[in-house]
């Protein structure tokens, strides 16, 4: 009976484990390369300051290939200390995406000293299903 019960708790923790998504960011510092990894994307950048505010260059990578995105938005917020919204840029990639492909947002600014972190959201969709996701970063 020990043993049974032993074993249907490793069962359910195995379970478990293999349920929680996982979800991999670099802690690297303010404008230095980033990466962000999850079940559903891969996305690397770099933030430049500019003359004209703040300039994203990156790449976006469908981790699952078999699976074919459609309508996939990635927008970039940039934020001052409190959180505050101070500006934003879209990229859209219009048809099935399937691969990586390379991505630029600029995000016009005045002021590029009150920018401290960058929140990433990302929406797409399957054919059975609509996803949206974030996370933040510095820079």
């Amino acid at each position: 009976m020990v043993k049974k019960l032993l074993l249907a708790i490793a069962i359910l923790s195995l379970i478990c484990a293999c349920a929680v998504p996982r979800a991999k960011q670099d802690s690297n510092p303010a404008y230095s390369t980033h990466q962000f990894t999850n079940h559903e994307l891969d996305i690397s950048w770099k933030a430049e300051s500019t003359d004209k505010g703040v300039r994203i260059d990156g790449t976006l990578r469908n981790v699952r290939p078999d699976l074919p995105y459609t309508s996939l938005q990635l927008t970039a917020k940039l934020l001052d200390e409190s959180g505050k919204e101070i500006g934003k840029g879209t990229k859209n990639v219009d048809g099935r995406f399937t691969g990586s492909e390379p991505f630029t947002i600029d995000i016009p600014m005045v002021r590029l000293e009150t920018v401290k972190r960058v929140n990433f959201s990302y929406s797409y969709g399957t054919t059975e299903d609509f996803h949206r996701d974030d996370f933040t970063s510095v820079p």
